[in-house]
């Protein structure tokens, strides 16, 4: 949930999780590298990274910083909370066999989406495929925006208010009223659809996957090039096997609480 923190967010935190994140992202940094990212002085920089080491976030070794496995073992902890990759992966994977695209799953939180896992069909090819990335906005995809169409408007606003709409592509709507109209037609289909707004050529539809409880966990979606994906396929097609794949997964979810 997007809360209005203001002021009371400290800098300095943000500057050690930043330096966590670079760290984690590139595999490992040396000071020298880091202090080229950072916009703070090489002395601050450097309380930081030995601030993260003494509280072991960090190992440094031959000069490189690297993350500690300490911090697999709190995220071991943090994924016992959400789904199976198993159960996920059978679902993504039985999506993109029957619609031969590419089939992702991705967690909302903190009003953007996280990748969770995701699949290419048999008919996709790495030129089919857009840029890989660990998180994505709302207002230009299509899982996103199934996500959006379901809230209400005072928690769409904070998202829009933290985040933006950053235009991704010539097609990306970064206008609010179209976006709520957008919405709109989203919320009455039962899926949201993007149109080259993520990236050029690429067409998707996604739905929002709930919790047993009804509150939203992620979404799922499916897509591919533009020349295989169009609206008339979307309509008699992919939009019902969606629907589908996310009544499965939400099945098999419920099922997991059940034996956990």
């Amino acid at each position: 949930m997007i809360e209005n923190t203001g002021s009371r967010t400290l800098k300095t935190t943000r500057t050690s999780l930043r330096i966590l994140t670079l760290v984690l992202e590139h595999e490992g940094l040396t000071l020298a590298q880091l202090d080229e990212m950072i916009e703070s002085p090489k002395s601050s920089i450097l309380s930081h990274l030995n601030t993260l080491r003494d509280s072991r976030y960090l190992v440094k070794s031959d000069g490189t910083y690297r993350v500690s496995f300490r911090v697999a073992l709190l995220g071991e902890t943090v994924r016992s909370r959400y789904p199976s990759r198993e159960r996920v992966r059978t679902v993504l994977e039985e999506l993109a066999e029957r619609t031969g695209e590419e089939a992702n799953f991705t967690i909302f939180e903190h009003g953007r989406l996280l990748m969770f896992h995701g699949t290419s069909g048999n008919a996709a090819t790495e030129e089919d495929e857009a840029d890989y990335r660990s998180e994505y906005y709302l207002h230009n995809t299509a899982a996103g925006k199934a996500i959006l169409s379901e809230i209400d408007s005072a928690r769409v606003d904070r998202i829009l208010e933290k985040w933006g709409l950053p235009r991704e592509s010539e097609a990306t709507i970064t206008d609010r009223e179209q976006l709520f109209n957008t919405l709109e037609e989203t919320a009455e289909r039962g899926y949201g659809i993007v149109d080259e707004e993520f990236a050029p050529g690429l067409v998707a539809v996604g739905a929002a996957v709930h919790r047993d409880d009804g509150t939203i966990l992620g979404g799922l979606s499916v897509g591919g090039p533009k020349y295989r994906v169009d609206r008339t396929r979307i309509d008699q097609e992919l939009g019902d096997q969606l629907l589908d794949a996310v009544q499965s997964l939400e099945s098999s979810l419920q099922s997991q609480r059940v034996t956990q």
